[in-house]
């Protein structure tokens, strides 16, 4: 299905409302962005076992005589230049040379989702809707971000990609020799075993050496179309989506538009505005304010040379500032090819993406000039803003997006974001971070000074330049890059053209040069402008500057903040994007109809599916069915004892952490669950972090192997210093519970909470699917349920690394999981070493139920539209080559390969006097508003608990064992009812979200190391923790 284009680099802000496990759980950031690789993919691995690599020496195969079909290509080839072998999908692509080895076997078989198909129209630079959005919040949760939150920085981004042009590419599956008596790699008991000492904070494993072998023959990949399942009953609801209708087949000018100097870019518009006014008066231009320019005739003198023009606008001092631009033609952009991808159901590999760019940005001319622009978003100030704390207020925007499956269509949605408040920065500094400006910051409170610096690095400030001089008055725009000494005591040289340099301190500066007694001279200083210059400027004399949007994730407090305003009910989130098609008034825009666009003003009425909800087996010959998506029990599937146990206080002392009342809930209610929980062995109070290590070493001796830690809310990194020593020095089991929750809410719905996950870290079972209730796909064979993810630190984070997580069933109930991590270069959204991870799982899978899987199903969280070629080049590819490594040659598994996207801005809706209420869980839209031939649905398998519920996106991009749709969808629905932290369904299934809890636990494992980014590329990491905790529990993540 093809989208409108996603510029933005950022993530969508996850849902707005607590995880199951908030309250047990510190919490973490997470930020991903990816550009297609035109390199063959490497390998990325994890915990466990070690990775390999390949390598070795082929020979030539003669080549086959060529068709006529060929002959007559590369004919074509030779007569145009600029067609080459990898601009023309249909090209032959000569053959590998065969490797020097012995007994060879014959080509693997290509994978059912990987047989020949020509590509159909060539394609374009544009991403589509699906991508990781900026991530305010690090977990994933169950219920709607409120009014599509932009939260800044920090979590899953939106990605930004570019589709390949083609969808030629090769499967590179590699032979190897015949399989003997000695299997030909180590499986989990042959790994040499790492072990972890307190001088070693974090344990790697580096890929070993491998034989290479020759890859298969080049093949092109297709997304299969999907197994229609009979009709079933339907529902109406409503879609915040506009119908839209191309009237004219028209064929729109591009031209490429460069800016001479292309900064600031808050100039950029005015600038062209100018051009067009003097150059193009009579053209109807629709522009992308970046460097995409259409017109719907020729532009006068403008061809494929460049055509510049000067111009001069006045800056915010009302001096000139001149710009050089020019124009280039690029090309034509031609209506037909978006009309015919939608009546052929066209590939979403290859969507007419030049189009779709073409459409999305004459949509957004003519009514968003006036808004601040924040990667997709627009944003304007309320009258009455929400104040979020720490310098930020609340801004309220819009989205909005074309949409083309089998109809066109535009989908609207309202948006957050948090913005720096434009107000003097010392009002910033003393009401909002209630900071003294008569005192040094340090000799202030710390949590409120680092909440300030953190506010004002990269931040934008206006300052008023003082003194009698020609530019005295004038207004200056700087980038802030911290805080120095105060005025008093900051000192710097000043040079001098009558004499030699002058060495003084800021406040005599003002003093003796611009006039001026600096009315807080013991409050520090602002550090400006370019870091190899010393710009020091007073925090009075400085303000904020208005209208930034910035890529910083939201802090705790902002984030509780922007949930608890912006989560609307369902009516309440209609009407608001009602209110924005009222004003934006897309029926009656005489732009879009010039540019042959009608859009319809009403919500789109789509058909949807309720699915039944699975029956769940909760206890010996127990059974229930969840309504709306939640059930109560009072007992656990299978549970595990938790009888050697010990309990230490982080900084606390046993009234402090509320001792008693915790232990005496875990016990009464584990009681109640069928769970014995028994006094703790050992219980340690006022444990310092730094002593943590010793205490827990202590804990082993008494024969403790499990672990309860309430963790002080005085140290912002216990959490993470505590699992690092846990799991990568000491190899104990650990559960951990927030000070505020110890003190404050301890009651027995949250010890369930907490047992619900102890249990499943002893490796207990808390429930499962009912016989009757296992989708038929998981029957008739092994099968191993995959979920995967990754996730990225936030833009102004270079140095950190992004973190991928692979989790793999290992029992027949699909409840226990093994995982695997690696490390590698931040933004990549491709798991660089898949195959070897999948290499691991399938050795471990073995290990645990004596044969390897027949079915692999895998979902796949975080990739975009734009990244469907490169995740099937690269990791559905590297899924059959792990197989065969395993199992051989000629071993192929049955395969689902399913892409599942949380970030984008579709909502359902209930019609007429039901609007209040969100869809019930177990709604499923398949048609209209997806892709009419692929597997490709939304699923609401939740229920909100605040704000309105965000369905999930799922499309297959492989299903060798042509599974019929409807049951594709109760599968992924069923799933979602195994996640072992609550007694609820949640918003997708739960291999793809234990994926990213063991992102985070990744993150904490590798907080405060320092990672060097040429390094990971060239060799990602895998990370793993000790062998002995393992051996305890694969599930310690949980």
């Amino acid at each position: 299905m093809a989208r409108g284009k996603n510029k933005g680099g950022k993530k969508e802000a996850p849902d707005s409302t607590k995880t199951p496990s908030s309250e047990s759980q510190p919490s973490e950031s997470q930020p991903s962005t990816s550009q297609i690789p035109t390199t063959e993919p490497t390998t990325t691995i994890e915990d466990d076992l070690g990775g390999l690599g390949l390598g070795e020496s082929r020979k030539r195969r003669p080549r086959k005589k060529p068709t006529e079909k060929q002959e007559s290509l590369a004919q074509a080839e030779l007569s145009n230049p600029k067609l080459t072998q990898t601009d023309n999908p249909k090209a032959e692509v000569p053959k590998t040379e065969a490797p020097k080895t012995e007994a060879l076997k014959p080509e693997a078989p290509i994978p059912e989702a990987c047989k020949s198909e020509a590509p159909k129209s060539e394609e374009s630079k544009i991403e589509t809707r699906g991508s990781k959005p900026e991530a305010a919040a690090d977990k994933p949760q169950d219920d709607d971000d409120g009014l599509g939150l932009g939260l800044g920085g920090g979590g899953r981004k939106k990605t930004r990609s570019r589709k390949p042009k083609f969808t030629a590419v090769e499967t590179d599956i590699k032979y190897s020799k015949a399989p003997s008596s000695e299997p030909a790699i180590p499986g989990p008991s042959q790994s040499k075993p790492i072990t972890s000492t307190a001088s070693q904070p974090i344990q790697y494993v580096q890929n070993k050496p491998e034989v290479k072998v020759a890859p298969a023959a080049p093949v092109l990949y297709k997304i299969p179309d999907k197994i229609l399942s009979p009709p079933s009953r339907t529902v109406p609801i409503l879609t915040n989506y506009l119908a839209m209708k191309i009237t004219k087949p028209l064929k729109i000018y591009r031209y490429d538009v460069t800016f001479k100097p292309d900064k600031p870019k808050k100039f950029i518009a005015q600038v062209f505005k100018l051009v067009k006014s003097k150059e193009f008066p009579k053209e109807i231009l629709a522009f992308d304010q970046t460097k995409n320019c259409y017109s719907l005739t020729p532009l006068p003198k403008i061809t494929t040379e460049r055509y510049g023009v000067k111009v001069v606008i006045k800056d915010m001092n009302g001096k000139d500032m001149p710009f050089e631009v020019s124009f280039k033609a690029s090309g034509i952009v031609d209506y037909n090819n978006v009309l015919k991808h939608m009546a052929t159901g066209g590939s979403s590999l290859n969507a007419p993406t030049d189009t779709i760019q073409c459409i999305d940005i004459v949509l957004k001319q003519g009514t968003l000039e006036s808004y601040v622009k924040a990667d997709r978003q627009y944003f304007m100030r309320p009258a009455s803003p929400i104040d979020l704390g720490d310098g930020l207020e609340m801004w309220t925007g819009l989205f909005q997006s074309a949409i083309f499956t089998s109809k066109a269509f535009i989908n609207v949605d309202v948006a957050h974001k948090g913005f720096p408040k434009n107000q003097p920065m010392i009002d910033a500094f003393t009401r909002d971070f209630r900071l003294d400006p008569n005192r040094p910051m340090d000799r202030q409170p710390g949590r409120a000074v680092e909440a300030f610096n953190e506010f004002i690095r990269g931040l934008k400030v206006v300052s008023k330049i003082l003194g009698t001089g020609p530019s005295s008055g004038q207004l200056r725009e700087h980038i802030c890059n911290g805080v120095v000494d105060p005025p008093s005591r900051q000192t710097f040289t000043l040079e001098n053209d009558k004499g030699p340099p002058v060495r003084m301190t800021v406040y005599e500066y003002f003093m003796k040069e611009k006039k001026y007694r600096i009315k807080y001279p013991d409050l520090n200083c602002l550090w400006v402008g370019p870091k190899d210059k010393n710009i020091y400027l007073p925090m009075e004399l400085v303000e904020v500057a208005y209208g930034q949007a910035r890529n910083k994730q939201l802090n705790d407090r902002q984030l509780s903040t922007m949930v608890r305003e912006a989560a609307t009910p369902p009516d309440v989130r209609k009407r608001k994007i009602e209110e924005v098609i009222q004003k934006m008034n897309y029926s009656k825009n005489q732009f879009f109809k010039t540019y042959g666009l009608e859009i319809a003003n009403e919500f789109y009425q789509v058909e949807a599916k309720i699915l039944e909800a699975p029956t769940l087996e909760v206890g010996p010959r127990q059974f229930t069915v969840p309504k709306k998506g939640v059930w109560q029990a009072n007992c656990l599937l299978k549970p595990e004892a938790l009888n050697s146990w010990g309990f230490i206080a982080i900084e606390l002392d046993p009234r402090g952490c509320n001792y008693e009342d915790i232990v005496s809930k875990l016990m009464n209610t584990g009681r109640q669950m069928g769970m014995n929980v028994t006094q703790p062995k050992m219980a340690c109070f006022n444990i310092r972090i730094n002593d943590l290590h010793k205490s827990m070493l202590h804990a082993l001796e008494k024969q403790v192997n499990f672990l309860v830690v309430v963790v002080s809310g005085r140290g912002r990194d216990y959490y993470h210093k505590l699992k690092q020593i846990a799991e990568l020095k000491v190899g104990i089991l650990t559960q951990c519970i927030k000070e505020d929750t110890a003190t404050r809410r301890m009651n027995p719905q949250t010890a369930r909470n907490i047992l619900l996950k102890v249990n499943s870290k002893l490796m207990g079972i808390n429930q499962a699917l009912e016989n009757r209730s296992i989708p038929q796909c998981l029957k008739g064979g092994a099968v191993m349920i995959v979920g995967a993810d990754v996730t990225h630190p936030s833009p102004d984070q270079s140095n950190i690394p992004s973190i991928a997580a692979v989790t793999a069933s290992m029992d027949t109930k699909c409840y226990i999981y093994n995982i695997e991590l690696s490390i590698q270069t931040p933004k990549k959204e491709m798991i660089v070493q898949f195959e070897d991870i999948m290499v691991d799982h399938f050795h471990a899978f073995k290990k645990s139920q004596g044969i390897l899987p027949k079915k692999v199903f895998v979902f796949r969280d975080g990739v975009s539209e734009g990244q469907f070629a490169e995740v099937m080049k690269s990791e559905l590819t590297g899924l059959h080559r792990a197989y065969q490594r395993v199992a051989g040659l000629n071993a192929k598994p049955e395969v689902l390969f399913i892409l599942v996207q949380k970030r984008h801005h579709t909502r359902f809706f209930l019609p007429g006097n039901n609007a209040r209420f969100n869809v019930d869980p177990g709604t499923v839209v398949d048609r209209d508003i997806v892709h009419p031939r692929e597997l490709d649905f939304y699923l609401v398998s939740h229920q909100a608990i605040k704000g309105t519920a965000r369905p999930t996106r799922y499309h297959a991009v492989c299903n060798d064992g042509r599974i019929p749709e409807n049951e594709v969808e109760h599968l992924a629905y069923y799933l979602c009812h195994l996640y072992a932290r609550c007694m609820r369904a949640v918003s997708y299934p739960a291999p793809t979200y234990y994926a990213h809890l063991a992102c985070l636990r990744a993150r904490s494992l590798t907080y405060g190391e320092i990672f060097n980014n040429n390094d990971l590329e060239k060799n990602p990491k895998r990370l793993r923790v000790l062998d002995s905790m393992l051996k305890q529990s694969r599930m310690f993540f949980v």
